[in-house]
């Protein structure tokens, strides 16, 4: 990859999550091509926090994370890269409006937007138990729709079919427990649907961006199984990304 096909890349924690869980994924990202790579400072008590008083503050500090970076790499659009909740929290950065009395407006930085496993859709059952993400969606599609900002930004959605949901019944611990969790997510109908173990297949689809879906990854680090951020996870996404935010800097002639 030549220097000035190389991306500069953020990333943006998912819930709960911190920067040292993604410093493994950074370091696959720079052997794999990248020009940099950034975490945003958003840390597992932020997210403990916002799970009460909702996600604007932490959209503010990833819309700061946005900027630095894109002063960084000599004001060249981003490929902005979030992981569950934090595809939410990048989005959000984006928007021209504020967002509970919070404002970042930093969509003009962002080359291309990739989420993995981010709940862009969220059944009305979703509520209550994921009240301040259930918010952050309504409100993105009302304000900021799909792939909004295309195609000055290029949008790819990641999703997985790593395990179907199972019934209350199911003799298999792990699809009941995914049942259970699918439910909150999309309502009762989905709880036999696919997903990474806690988001939704269908739930990772944003309209107008590319969508794409992986076999056997799971949702979260850590895990003794492929992941988003792991080798075989970049595998399937990795290369369509920077693919995107070519697209992104053609479609505003940036070189």
């Amino acid at each position: 990859m030549n220097p000035g096909e190389r991306p500069s890349v953020l990333l943006v924690p998912g819930f709960l999550g911190s920067p040292p869980m993604y410093g493994r994924m950074a370091d696959r990202l720079l052997a794999r091509g990248a020009a940099s790579v950034a975490v945003a400072p958003v840390w597992t008590p932020d997210w403990m926090l916002a799970a009460v008083v909702g996600f604007g503050p932490l959209m503010r500090r990833t819309g700061r994370a946005v900027a630095q970076a894109y002063r960084r790499g000599g004001a060249r659009p981003l490929l902005v890269v979030g992981h569950s909740a934090g595809g939410l929290l990048a989005r959000l950065a984006m928007s021209p409006e504020p967002y509970q009395g919070h404002w970042a407006g930093v969509a003009e930085a962002y080359g291309a937007l990739v989420t993995l496993g981010t709940p862009h859709r969220m059944d009305d059952a979703a509520g209550r138990p994921f009240g301040a993400g259930f918010d952050a969606s309504r409100y993105l599609d009302a304000i900021i729709p799909g792939a909004w900002f295309a195609p000055r930004t290029a949008y790819l959605t990641v999703g997985s079919r790593f395990i179907a949901g199972g019934l209350p019944n199911d003799p298999d611990l792990r699809r009941r427990i995914a049942g259970r969790v699918y439910a909150l997510l999309g309502g009762e109908a989905a709880r036999a649907d696919w997903g990474d173990g806690l988001i939704l297949e269908a739930s990772t689809h944003l309209d107008g961006a590319r969508n794409v879906i992986l076999e056997g990854i799971v949702h979260p680090p850590g895990l003794p199984v492929p992941w988003y951020g792991s080798d075989e996870g970049l595998d399937g996404w990795w290369d369509l990304a920077v693919e995107a935010w070519r697209d992104g800097l053609r479609a505003r002639g940036a070189r």
